[in-house]
């Protein structure tokens, strides 16, 4: 259970190795859209760009703002627009996004953040990175949503609460981080914080545990950590339950 997501780890490294070809741009997606959104969006995306019209699509980009449009031919219209180099395209989809058009919503982040992407490699002459996870992030930082758990099915005591809190701040700190929330549910701590894509959110968290655990060793090594969604109490409660269970579980002998 060291992860939610058995694949962090390759991420990392995947990202480690984007940042390590120098002089390109880093587009971090800020907003929090939903991963199947996210990947319907590009699908959608990468068919559309097969047959583009672009003159159509700029001479069609007022359907956008009228009631009769469906909804399926407004995804098509931002999809499409979002793949002009012209900033008019761009001026659309941010006009669009001011009405807050709440079916569409994340649909259209998306839109907006290609398109200024697509403006900047056209503008700059060479294509940025772009970063996006379910959760999203701030600036060259990621968001992550992280669950620690207690040693023993029981409430934190006050002191521990208190030097779980300091010991977290200081670990994302010492990397730049920053700690957005931290909350106690009865066993779990639920962590919200940004890391810098280049550092590792395994090590930050292992190091707080670390440090915590020099003073009682109430904390489970393991940990919860995702850049996808906000777990729920059902879908964190589950995890913890299964690996309580297994760590119960007697070692086969060699």
């Amino acid at each position: 259970m060291n992860e939610q997501e058995p694949d962090l780890n390759k991420v990392y490294q995947k990202i480690q190795e984007l940042l390590s070809k120098k002089g390109q741009a880093i587009t971090v997606l800020e907003e929090q859209v939903d991963v199947e959104m996210q990947r319907e969006y590009f699908n959608f995306s990468k068919e559309l760009s097969k047959n583009l019209d672009k003159n159509l699509v700029l001479k069609e980009k007022d359907l956008l703002f009228e009631e009769t449009t469906s909804y399926e031919k407004k995804k098509e219209l931002l999809s499409s627009l979002a793949k002009i180099d012209n900033p008019e395209a761009f001026r659309a989809i941010e006009t669009f996004k001011d009405i807050e058009d709440e079916d569409l919503k994340q649909w259209t982040t998306l839109a907006m953040q290609e398109s200024k992407m697509v403006l900047e490699t056209s503008l700059l002459g060479e294509t940025p990175i772009f970063i996006s996870t379910g959760l999203g992030g701030r600036g060259n930082k990621l968001r992550y949503f992280v669950v620690l758990v207690n040693n023993e099915d029981q409430d934190f005591l006050e002191w521990q609460q208190s030097l779980v809190q300091k010991e977290l701040d200081y670990a994302i700190k010492e990397v730049d981080g920053e700690t957005e929330s931290v909350d106690f549910d009865v066993d779990k701590v639920l962590v919200k914080a940004l890391l810098p894509i280049d550092k590792s959110v395994k090590d930050v968290f292992t190091k707080a545990i670390n440090e915590c655990n020099e003073l009682g060793n109430f904390l489970m090594k393991s940990f919860i950590v995702t850049n996808i969604k906000i777990l729920d109490s059902t879908e964190i409660d589950k995890l913890v339950q299964e690996y309580r269970s297994k760590d119960k579980e007697p070692e086969s002998e060699a």
